[in-house]
């Protein structure tokens, strides 16, 4: 068995050789190419600029990698995932503050008509506060103050907010900017956007180059100048 190693080795040993070169050198190549994935995750960044818009650079990526981010909202568009090319949600909170509001008379909608009744004790206010219940759209505390508990009460509101979006290519990165123009702060953003599909031809990068290796049919090292070609991978 050591014998036939021996006599394959002397045999084959300039192609045992290119082999083993080309094996180093597409180890290499993976190695790379897995460190630059993880370089792009942390790349990403999103931070609040100083004039509250909220700002991500991110990378464009395949729909699968939605699930990662926000599973919920990748669920529900998964049946669509052919037909979207870019997808942001993210929530707005603002909170409004009338504060103490005393003096004013309220217009009178209906009215009531109260027995005279003499008081020896003067009445004392109160303060009674509701709450709505808990849901994610709109929240509200009511604080009423008055000699009698309300027998009842309603809220009419209407919020109006415009918001900006731009998303711009910078250095091979997306940068996307929200901007609430009546402020308030951007929450639990998801940001996503189809990844480019490149054809063989879009991938291919034709070029002058020098190589220097061994050849095998000649059993001789030497450099060659002329043009190559590469493809990219990511």
């Amino acid at each position: 068995m050591k014998e036939f190693l021996k006599n394959f080795y002397k045999k084959h040993y300039s192609w045992i050789i290119a082999v083993l070169i080309t094996a180093i050198i597409l180890v290499c190549a993976l190695l790379t190419y897995e460190k630059k994935k993880e370089n792009r995750l942390i790349d990403e960044i999103d931070y609040v600029d100083s004039l509250n818009q909220y700002n991500k650079y991110y990378y464009e990526t395949k729909f699968s990698e939605l699930k990662k981010t926000n599973k919920k909202l990748y669920d529900s568009l998964k049946q669509y995932k052919d037909k979207i090319d870019y997808i942001v949600q993210f929530y707005h909170e603002k909170e409004y503050n009338t504060g103490k509001i005393d003096g004013n008379k309220p217009k009178v909608k209906d009215s009531v008509v109260y027995d005279t009744i003499p008081m020896i004790i003067p009445p004392i206010a109160k303060t009674y506060e509701y709450t709505s219940e808990p849901n994610d759209t709109f929240q509200y505390k009511l604080n009423v103050n008055s000699f009698t508990e309300p027998k009842w009460y309603s809220i009419e509101a209407k919020v109006k907010n415009k918001f900006t979006i731009v998303n711009k290519e910078e250095g091979g990165m997306n940068h996307i900017v929200i901007n609430p123009e009546n402020g308030g702060n951007i929450t639990n953003p998801t940001v996503w956007k189809k990844g480019k599909k490149r054809s063989l031809w879009d991938r291919l990068s034709i070029g002058p180059g020098f190589t220097m290796g061994y050849d095998p049919l000649r059993k001789e090292w030497g450099m060659t100048a002329g043009i190559t070609g590469a493809i990219d991978l990511k």
